[in-house]
């Protein structure tokens, strides 16, 4: 069925099948990830030893490709070379990969297919029966068992633990899951894929799970980037009014247990959070940010896409991180500095003014 779906959307136009396309007829596709953390029933591209593609994504040395278990992999036309030495010499390239498909952009073949197939990767559609305004437990997909309470204007399709509340105007789409313990007050919106760990509380307005804001060129024009893989989040979490979680791309969005943000906080798209993280209200991090443990953003504080926030730093109220933080330092000010030596630069600053 993907062959044939290849075909049809012209990736496979000018290929020759024998020399370039190796077929798994027994590989059975679940799912999709990143090459890293692709298992042998999953769908994942990869661009090349040196290319830095559009999300900075996958670029990662073919000598991974060695090791990995992948079920489908896009990859560059180019790798046909690699492919054919490798067989002339009696050596398999890629021995854990079931399906290799090259094509002339594998980032553009695996947002083909997320758009194609990921709705097949969202869980059953099958709902719970709605029962005096809360739902009764059932075998289906969307299980909310008997000890939750979920108010009569919500909408939940997927599942909802022991003891978890879901209140007024909330959505739990087809494919999420509420850890026992959690609460939804009032107009939260979890989207499929989002899995929730015990006892966490979201505030009206919350958003968890939504797509992500990113965009890639393919024949000149920018397209969305399908951010499908969710968010996973630990227990013991809490959520402010209106804060936003998006979705990962090939991966999810992570946060660990104990972690708490204020109202208007908005975690982008592939962020990797650790333990213990507080966030203040208006503070945000850009995509595939990673936050270690311990760590504290003030108010409004901002951070740019692909940094690491080191274990225990400070982000003092308003800064603007440009460049990774190590661990233990605090910093404030745009660009961001070592929170002394911003201070010092604020005294002159003021002393030249009055000159």
């Amino acid at each position: 069925m993907v062959l044939d779906w290849l075909r049809a959307e012209g990736l496979l136009q000018d290929v020759a099948p024998q020399a370039v396309l190796r077929v798994a007829p027994s590989t059975v596709i679940t799912g999709f990830a990143s090459v890293d953390l692709a298992g042998p029933g999953d769908a994942s591209f990869w661009v090349g030893d040196t290319v830095k593609n559009e999300t900075n994504a996958n670029g990662f040395a073919s000598s991974l490709l060695d090791s990995v278990r992948i079920g489908l992999l896009f990859a560059p036309r180019g790798l046909v070379p690699a492919l054919e030495a490798a067989t002339a010499s009696g050596k398999e390239f890629a021995p854990g990969v079931g399906c290799i498909v090259p094509v002339e952009n594998p980032y553009h073949a695996m947002v083909l297919f997320l758009e194609k197939f990921a709705d097949s990767f969202a869980g059953s559609e099958c709902a719970g029966d709605v029962t005096s305004g809360s739902f009764a437990g059932s075998e289906c997909a969307g299980d909310v068992t008997k000890s939750a309470r979920v108010h009569a204007s919500a909408v939940v399709e997927g599942r909802v633990g022991e003891n978890a509340v879901v209140g007024p105007g909330c959505v739990v789409m087809r494919g999420a899951s509420l850890g026992a313990g959690c609460v939804l007050e009032a107009n939260v919106t979890i989207y499929p894929n989002v899995v929730v760990g015990e006892d966490c509380v979201f505030q009206a307005g919350a958003v968890i799970g939504s797509r992500g804001f990113g965009f890639y060129e393919y024949e000149g024009r920018r397209r969305p980037v399908p951010h499908l893989a969710g968010v996973r989040i630990g227990r013991g979490c809490s959520f402010g009014a209106n804060t936003v979680v998006a979705a990962g791309f090939l991966s999810p969005t992570t946060i660990g247990e104990n972690c708490h943000f204020d109202s208007f906080v908005q975690i982008a798209h592939n962020c990797r959070l650790g333990n213990n993280i507080y966030m203040a209200s208006q503070s945000g991090l850009a995509g595939s940010v990673t936050v270690e443990d311990d760590v504290e953003l003030a108010g409004g504080a901002q951070v740019a896409n692909h940094l690491t926030l080191g274990k225990g730093c400070r982000i003092a109220a308003k800064a603007g991180v440009t460049k990774s933080i190590p661990a233990g330092l605090t910093v404030s000010g745009f660009p961001a500095e070592e929170i002394t030596v911003w201070r010092r630069s604020m005294v002159r600053l003021r002393q030249m003014g009055k000159k």
